[in-house]
């Protein structure tokens, strides 16, 4: 797949942090200089070093993305001396993370949506944390939101359908009820168990703005499988057809669904 693009991921940088809100009101910070936390697909790495900032700890962030890498490098480096010896960046996929006991959070926001094997990571999470650490997981989850099923029709119609082979948004394909991770959650010996949906409301200028939104994340398998000179084709088709299902062309609301996931290794 072909390498992210920072700087479209954050056109909606607001909008993409309130999930991470959520997210910090609820993880409980032990603001000591031994508390150790990671952060599982780490982006351009703002969330990472607020990690550290708020626990008082060490954060490590890590990606598989070069491109991401580079940026939360490149963000490490303004801080100032004493917070910058706190975090770290390194350039690890998901599936390879691999630790024992040393952990006492594991926080991922909007990355494992595209990843299978969950009950793996989830198994490997659990190892890698301490006694009495915590899991603070979201995932997108909006497949059933008018975007993403026009989007799966489109990609089920001709001209399309043979051109893509199959693409699948990542929610769609990888991420499972609330019910399925309380149960694998379970299974591994977690405790304190609390999987949910939320669904954010979006303001958006129009149907375009959505299709934006979506370039940096949901369209990436469709537009990975296309030939560059394609891309505006495609694009300009899904708008078309999200005019028609929103039924406007001007202002709407996007509401998008989240799954959460926060869990507890037993302190004994």
């Amino acid at each position: 797949m072909a390498d992210w693009e920072p700087e479209l991921y954050h056109r909606f940088r607001r909008y993409r942090a309130e999930p991470v809100d959520l997210i910090f009101s609820r993880m409980r910070f032990a603001r000591g200089a031994g508390e150790r936390i990671v952060d599982l697909g780490c982006g351009t790495g703002e969330h990472t070093i607020e990690l550290a900032r708020r626990s008082g700890g060490r954060a490590r962030g890590i990606d598989s993305s070069p491109a991401m890498i580079e940026k939360a490098d490149e963000l490490r480096a303004q801080l100032d001396p004493e917070l910058r010896a706190r975090v770290e960046f390194v350039r690890v996929d998901i599936r390879d993370f691999s630790a024992s006991g040393e952990y006492m959070a594991i926080f991922s926001n909007a990355a494992l949506q595209w990843l299978g094997d969950h009950r793996g990571i989830f198994a490997a999470c659990f190892k890698a944390l301490a006694a009495g650490g915590e899991i603070a997981i979201q995932m997108p989850a909006n497949e059933r939101e008018t975007a993403q099923a026009t989007i799966a029709a489109m990609a089920a119609d001709a001209p399309w359908r043979d051109r893509l082979g199959g693409a699948a948004t990542p929610s769609r394909e990888n991420v499972a009820p609330p019910e399925t991770y309380r149960e694998i959650l379970a299974g591994l010996g977690f405790a304190e168990i609390d999987c949910f949906y939320y669904t954010f409301a979006h303001p958006m200028g129009s149907p375009a703005e959505v299709v934006e939104w979506s370039r940096a994340t949901a369209l990436r398998p469709f537009l990975n499988r296309l030939p560059s000179e394609a891309h505006d084709e495609f694009v300009n088709d899904l708008t078309r057809r999200l005019e028609t299902a929103y039924g406007a062309s001007g202002p709407l609301t996007f509401n998008f669904r989240r799954l959460f996931i926060f869990a507890r290794r037993p302190a004994i």
